[in-house]
């Protein structure tokens, strides 16, 4: 299992509230929420909790730093523990970073591949009102997570904590984007020909060569790609931020090279290009389209931008023209001058609320309009067009993801006919191209190898899972779970006369059973009938 704690470095960005609102929000997915818990509060109703919890951080004043502890718990995919278990561990971490007797609510999220708890925690103490921030966390976390590894039989990950704080910011970059990242393409490029440069001019040749630029903002450096992308120098080695180069190389200078010679060396090496990460297909027609559609939608964005603010702008100057018209007139009343003053406030009230109206309007129409044309991932942008039924879309979300171990409830076969199951309409898709479907109250996943069928799944459904199935791999099928769920799936085929054979012979010999029984059941009742 994976625990992190996500950082908020910025306190008005923290919120609480805002944090659990967005926990709680399905998006659309029946299957996203799973247990909601409140912890430490005096009620388990929600609502009152988050106020709760919001007045007791507003009682501490001089905390400067976040009040807010967001812990994520990731576990393997297919790994699914029971309520009770998801609580246990829940309870340990708290314990382990300090956080006995604070408040809190967690969220089960179960629409993607991996079962995931966020757990949202006030660090100000209900009782003392002071504010706790764990030391070393992430040791006390892996130590923690390799125990309830060994305890519960999870699948063992690497939870080194010497890990490059820079290699983990590449890999959360890239493996929620599927996009190479300037950061990693750096590092991994040119990075020891940066290092190595001794003196500027030497170190904006190497950059220039691979299509780079360093730049200063603020108090710091960053590097600048020829397509517009920026990172931090530092961020990519700590040897090159400002501080480090200046006493290594002396004053910053700009780049005496040409804009010739810089085309030259263009010319004669790569340079940084987003482009999908290395998968098992060709997706360079696929990305092609990718970036048309982006660019369309960014080309639509900026004019319906464009319109709403020119819309805006003449909303406003119109309640100018009337305040003025409405003031001119007042100067000319005959009324004394409390009146002419009391007259002044009401045209000045008026404009400030017109004024507020129009740009509340703007703003809720520009995020609109935002929404509609949403900047996307590549892989964001293959889950939409794979939900629309793009075949290619799915099978390169599929192709980015290692062949695992079967763990869980699951049907599968040898023969696949296409990557679609046909069990009608689609919840979600994740980024690793699991087909999410529901069928009745039971969440099926399709991950294009086998169908997934989670351990709380109602025996009435076994049926419809078992002709999907059929349809998918033919009639016979490999079945693997626990017993009980295999002898469901065999006695859910007998007794809706599904001709299917089983891969395992003990399985396949229950389900002969079971129809001799039947056979014996409706000859007796038969007689019974006929006597």
């Amino acid at each position: 299992m994976i625990a992190k704690i996500i950082p908020i470095k910025s306190l008005r960005k923290s919120s609480f509230t805002t944090l659990v609102k967005y926990l709680t929000d399905p998006q659309g997915k029946r299957e996203r929420i799973g247990q909601v818990t409140v912890t430490n509060c005096y009620t388990d109703e929600l609502t009152a909790a988050l106020l709760e919890i919001q007045n007791t951080q507003d009682m501490n004043k001089r905390a400067r730093s976040d009040k807010t502890c967001h812990l994520v718990l990731s576990f393997p995919e297919g790994e699914r523990l029971s309520n009770a278990d998801l609580a246990a561990i829940e309870e340990r971490f708290c314990e382990t970073l300090g956080f006995c007797g604070h408040q809190r609510i967690s969220v089960v999220h179960d629409d993607t591949n991996n079962l995931h708890v966020h757990i949202a925690i006030n660090k100000i103490h209900p009782a003392k009102l002071t504010i706790h921030n764990p030391y070393y966390d992430y040791k006390k976390v892996a130590t923690l997570c390799e125990q309830i590894e060994q305890e519960y039989g999870l699948t063992k990950v690497n939870h080194e904590t010497r890990i490059d704080q820079t290699d983990r910011v590449i890999q959360d970059i890239e493996n929620k984007a599927g996009t190479e990242s300037l950061l990693g393409w750096i590092r991994r490029e040119c990075l020891a020909e940066i290092k190595s440069a001794d003196s500027w001019q030497d170190l904006h040749a190497v950059l220039q060569s691979h299509g780079l630029e360093i730049r200063e903002r603020g108090n710091g450096l960053v590097f600048v790609s020829k397509s517009g992308v920026a990172v931090k120098a530092s961020s990519v080695d700590r040897s090159l931020s400002k501080n480090s180069l200046v006493k290594r190389l002396g004053t910053f200078e700009q780049a005496a090279h040409t804009q010739e010679t810089a085309k030259t060396s263009l010319s004669k090496r790569k340079h940084y290009q987003p482009r999908p990460l290395q998968s098992r297909m060709d997706t360079s027609k696929l990305y092609t389209r990718y970036q048309q559609a982006q660019s369309q939608a960014a080309g639509v964005r900026q004019t319906a931008w464009v319109m709403l603010r020119n819309q805006r702008d003449r909303l406003i100057d119109r309640a100018k023209q009337k305040a003025r018209l409405k003031r001119s007139i007042i100067r000319n009343l005959a009324a004394g001058k409390l009146g002419k003053k009391a007259l002044y406030a009401t045209v000045s009230l008026q404009f400030k609320t017109a004024l507020t109206i129009i740009k509340s309007d703007y703003r809720r129409d520009y995020a609109s309009s935002k929404a509609r044309y949403p900047k996307m991932a590549w892989l964001d942008w293959l889950a939409i067009e794979a939900s629309n039924g793009h075949d290619e879309a799915l099978a390169v979300l599929r192709a980015r993801k290692a062949d695992s171990e079967v763990t869980g409830n699951s049907v599968c076969g040898k023969r696949t006919r296409g990557n679609r199951s046909g069990m009608g309409r689609i919840e979600s898709i994740t980024r690793s191209g699991t087909v999410i479907y529901r069928m009745g109250s039971t969440t099926i996943r399709d991950d294009g190898r086998r169908l997934h069928i989670p351990s709380n799944a109602a025996d009435a459904s076994f049926a419809g899972i078992l002709q999907v199935a059929v349809k998918r791999y033919g009639n016979r099928l490999a079945i693997n779970g626990d017993d009980d769920f295999k002898k469901a799936i065999a006695q859910a085929a007998v007794q809706h006369g599904i001709r299917v054979t089983f891969e395992d012979k003990t399985l396949e010999q229950y389900r002969r059973q079971c129809m001799q029984q039947q056979r014996f059941t409706k000859t007796r009742t038969s007689r019974g009938i006929s006597l």
